[in-house]
């Protein structure tokens, strides 16, 4: 009876070799069957895109403006009730502030002046905000610095507007984008 237990235990032994080999690639996570999440091998991911530099708006118009500088302007578009202007101060000796109650769109179709928008604080919609919200302007043209502003939007029937900023010279009959 030895021998037939020993035949017996050896063929055990096999067999156990024999699930021992199997390709435990599938087989599931030991964790998984207590959290109830499998695991599975995520493809490489694909290299990242080299960084682009984004070029500046081009200008819908230039202008000299004081102390030396040049103003481009670069936005004038409509988004539903609001007018956005901005503008790229660039060279110049220093800085430039400018009154925000100077600066305005002019209706081309009506005439009409229509002034920068306040937002409920009474603070005027632009930047680079100076002097308590009196003025606007960059403080260094070392390098290219932004100003924007909003308004009410003129109507519809009106297709270009004319910007008049303090100590810039006008720009006149600037298409509106809407």
């Amino acid at each position: 009876m030895t021998v037939k237990w020993m035949i017996a235990a050896s063929g055990l032994a096999l067999a156990a070799c024999s699930v021992k080999e199997q390709d435990n690639s599938q087989a599931p996570d030991p964790a998984a069957a207590t959290s109830g999440v499998v695991r599975t091998e995520a493809p490489a991911a694909a290299p990242s895109p080299v960084p682009v530099a984004v070029a500046p708006a081009a200008a819908l118009q230039t202008q000299q403006g004081p102390k030396g500088n040049s103003v481009a302007l670069t936005k004038v578009a409509v988004t539903g009730d609001i007018l956005t202007v901005s503008m790229t101060f660039s060279g110049g000796e220093c800085c430039v502030h400018m009154p925000i109650d100077q600066i305005s769109v002019i209706d081309d179709a009506t005439s009409q002046r229509i002034s920068v928008l306040k937002d409920n604080g009474g603070q005027p919609m632009a930047a680079p905000l100076e002097y308590g919200g009196k003025s606007v302007g960059p403080d260094s043209f070392s390098k290219p610095s932004v100003v924007w502003f909003k308004f009410p939007a003129p109507p519809a029937t009106s297709p270009t507007v004319s910007i008049t900023v303090p100590g810039v010279a006008p720009f006149d009959a600037v298409p509106v984008t809407r």
